[in-house]
Protein backbone atom coordinates (compact mmCIF):
# COMPACT_ATOMS: atom_id res chain seq x y z
CA UNK A 1 0.00 0.00 0.00
CA UNK A 2 1.11 3.58 -0.68
CA UNK A 3 0.32 6.98 0.76
CA UNK A 4 0.26 10.08 -1.42
CA UNK A 5 0.46 13.58 -0.05
CA UNK A 6 -0.10 16.64 -2.25
CA UNK A 7 1.06 19.87 -0.65
CA UNK A 8 0.01 23.24 -2.09
CA UNK A 9 1.14 26.69 -1.10
CA UNK A 10 -1.86 28.82 -2.01
CA UNK A 11 -1.81 32.47 -2.97
CA UNK A 12 -2.37 34.58 0.15
CA UNK A 13 -5.99 34.11 1.23
CA UNK A 14 -6.74 31.49 -1.46
CA UNK A 15 -6.42 28.33 0.67
CA UNK A 16 -10.24 27.94 0.82
CA UNK A 17 -10.36 27.65 -2.98
CA UNK A 18 -7.75 24.86 -2.90
CA UNK A 19 -9.64 23.06 -0.11
CA UNK A 20 -12.89 23.33 -2.11
CA UNK A 21 -11.16 21.90 -5.18
CA UNK A 22 -9.92 18.90 -3.19
CA UNK A 23 -13.41 18.39 -1.78
CA UNK A 24 -14.84 18.16 -5.31
CA UNK A 25 -12.60 15.15 -5.89
CA UNK A 26 -14.40 13.08 -3.23
CA UNK A 27 -16.38 11.01 -5.75
CA UNK A 28 -13.33 10.41 -7.94
CA UNK A 29 -11.30 9.26 -4.94
CA UNK A 30 -14.07 6.95 -3.70
CA UNK A 31 -14.56 5.38 -7.15
CA UNK A 32 -10.82 4.75 -7.39
CA UNK A 33 -10.88 2.95 -4.03
CA UNK A 34 -8.58 5.41 -2.28
CA UNK A 35 -8.72 5.18 1.49
CA UNK A 36 -8.01 7.36 4.52
CA UNK A 37 -8.35 10.59 2.58
CA UNK A 38 -7.70 13.70 4.65
CA UNK A 39 -7.42 17.41 3.92
CA UNK A 40 -5.26 19.54 6.21
CA UNK A 41 -4.59 23.28 6.42
CA UNK A 42 -1.76 25.04 8.19
CA UNK A 43 -1.85 25.55 11.92
CA UNK A 44 1.77 26.63 12.14
CA UNK A 45 4.46 27.08 9.55
CA UNK A 46 3.87 28.73 6.15
CA UNK A 47 0.43 30.31 5.91
CA UNK A 48 -2.07 29.20 3.26
CA UNK A 49 -0.67 25.67 3.04
CA UNK A 50 -3.13 22.93 2.08
CA UNK A 51 -2.33 19.22 2.23
CA UNK A 52 -4.43 16.40 0.81
CA UNK A 53 -3.40 12.87 1.76
CA UNK A 54 -4.76 9.44 0.82
CA UNK A 55 -3.77 5.79 0.53
CA UNK A 56 -4.01 3.46 -2.44
CA UNK A 57 -2.93 -0.04 -3.39
CA UNK A 58 -1.21 0.39 -6.75
CA UNK A 59 1.21 2.98 -8.11
CA UNK A 60 0.31 1.85 -11.63
CA UNK A 61 -3.38 2.43 -10.97
CA UNK A 62 -2.70 5.88 -9.53
CA UNK A 63 -0.48 7.06 -12.39
CA UNK A 64 -2.81 5.61 -15.04
CA UNK A 65 -5.73 7.49 -13.55
CA UNK A 66 -3.75 10.71 -13.12
CA UNK A 67 -2.49 10.68 -16.71
CA UNK A 68 -6.00 10.01 -18.04
CA UNK A 69 -7.32 12.98 -16.04
CA UNK A 70 -5.07 15.41 -17.95
CA UNK A 71 -5.62 13.98 -21.47
CA UNK A 72 -8.52 15.81 -23.09
CA UNK A 73 -10.05 16.93 -19.77
CA UNK A 74 -13.79 17.53 -19.79
CA UNK A 75 -15.22 20.86 -18.66
CA UNK A 76 -15.35 19.88 -14.97
CA UNK A 77 -11.79 18.52 -14.97
CA UNK A 78 -10.48 21.63 -16.75
CA UNK A 79 -12.24 23.86 -14.23
CA UNK A 80 -10.57 21.93 -11.40
CA UNK A 81 -7.16 22.18 -13.06
CA UNK A 82 -7.68 25.93 -13.56
CA UNK A 83 -8.63 26.34 -9.88
CA UNK A 84 -5.37 24.75 -8.73
CA UNK A 85 -3.30 26.64 -11.31
CA UNK A 86 -4.78 30.05 -10.59
CA UNK A 87 -4.87 29.84 -6.77
CA UNK A 88 -1.61 28.06 -5.92
CA UNK A 89 1.88 29.52 -5.84
CA UNK A 90 3.51 26.09 -5.81
CA UNK A 91 2.90 22.47 -5.00
CA UNK A 92 4.56 19.10 -4.74
CA UNK A 93 3.75 15.42 -4.17
CA UNK A 94 5.18 12.95 -1.71
CA UNK A 95 4.71 9.20 -2.12
CA UNK A 96 5.40 6.79 0.73
CA UNK A 97 5.17 3.05 1.05
CA UNK A 98 2.92 2.22 3.99
CA UNK A 99 4.78 -0.20 6.28
CA UNK A 100 2.32 -0.49 9.16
Amino acid sequence: MYMMREVYQAERGKAPEIVAAFKTLTKVFEEAGYANRRIYVDYSGPMDTVVCQWEFDSLDQYFTMERAFFVNPDENAQSLIDTFNSNAVSGYKEIYEVIQ
